[in-house]
């Protein structure tokens, strides 16, 4: 989900809904290398907050500065469901199998130096856009995130 405001947002989903413990990240050009726009290098940052509903993982992204896919959709769409991101055991036959069925990529990096990112355009056949993700490389991890919210389910610390 792309939004305007993730701080608002995820105070929304915990109160009204009771989904959470939210875990938060800032992604950009110094821990987020490799960025690019169709194609094209670029520099862009947003904040990302993450909760488990289940199985499923919600991800709701605020753009903060520079082009990305992010910023278009809030300034075509408004808020709302940007991109659905699957799971894939083999991230470079992903990338094959995507571009060999004509969605081109759209959007990619490499998410805190440790994991690929790719997206997809698949929204002529399939209606939306397409995420997907390389393993975390062997000796690598996520970092801790930078805060929970709320602030009793842990600290990020």
């Amino acid at each position: 989900m792309v939004v305007r405001d993730v701080e608002a947002t995820v105070r929304h989903y915990w109160e009204d809904l009771g989904i959470g413990p939210w875990r938060f990240y800032t992604l950009d050009p110094s821990n987020t290398p490799g960025m690019t726009l169709r194609g094209k290098p670029v520099r862009h940052a947003f904040r990302a907050a993450i909760a488990m509903v289940g199985e499923i993982e919600l991800e709701l992204i605020e753009p903060l500065e520079g082009d990305s896919l992010y910023a278009e959709h809030l300034a075509t769409h408004g808020e709302g469901l940007h991109h659905i991101a699957l799971d894939v055991e083999d991230f470079s036959r992903a990338v094959e199998r995507l571009s060999a069925q004509d969605f081109p990529e759209v959007q990619g990096g490499e998410t805190f130096d440790v994991a690929q990112y790719k997206y997809f355009d698949a929204t002529r056949r399939l209606g939306c856009i397409i995420e997907i993700g390389s393993s975390v490389r062997e000796g690598t991890a996520f970092p801790a995130p930078e805060r929970v919210y709320p602030p009793h389910h842990g600290s990020a610390t």
